[in-house]
């Protein structure tokens, strides 16, 4: 029996692989989900309320208020009264090499870091940064000179900043969060 190549002439395969519809994440959507979840472990953990800054992430906030309202709108965070740190807060940053920052540094995750310390000047507060990759835990970033006295068995160092599990930094005395 043979075959004519003629005879599948009729006939049409699509490479769909091609034609695969690419998802579009929306960041700004992104970056309030991430606010959103950051406040609940905060608020559950502190057992008083953190919630988003109102004009978080536009940077309009910080130029236009009074002194007394950039300590209480500063950082992406609103924290309660005598928290000791401003908070800023990333989701996503996926395309950040965690390995090669070791080697040649990330001027991304440095421009975090700036912001942070920025937020923390306006309002009299130490820095931290919580950045969240997607499906990853949450890592808190401080000053490593905050945490000088204070064993953690896994922590990294970037520059002058110590990135811990943020669930561990969580597990330290209300004290070292909070100012009575």
């Amino acid at each position: 029996m043979s075959i004519n190549a003629d005879e599948f002439d009729d006939y049409h395969i699509d490479d769909i692989s091609k034609n695969k519809p690419k998802k579009k994440v929306n960041g700004k959507k992104k970056g309030n989900r991430t606010e959103l979840d950051l406040t609940k472990i905060l608020t559950e953990r502190f057992k008083s309320p953190f919630s988003r800054t109102v004009g978080s992430g536009s940077r309009w906030s910080q130029a236009t208020l009074p002194q007394h309202a950039k300590e209480v709108f500063s950082g992406d965070l609103i924290v309660p009264k005598g928290f000791k740190f401003a908070i800023e807060s990333k989701g996503g940053y996926d395309s950040i090499d965690i390995g090669s920052i070791f080697l040649t540094g990330n001027k991304e995750l440095e421009t975090f870091f700036d912001q942070a310390t920025e937020d923390a000047k306006r309002c009299n507060r130490k820095p931290m940064l919580c950045w969240k990759r997607t499906r990853k835990p949450w890592i808190a970033f401080v000053i490593k000179e905050e945490i000088k006295n204070i064993e953690f068995k896994y922590a990294i160092t970037y520059g002058k900043w110590t990135g811990i599990a943020l669930e561990h930094l969580l597990k330290l005395e209300d004290d070292f969060f909070i100012d009575k």
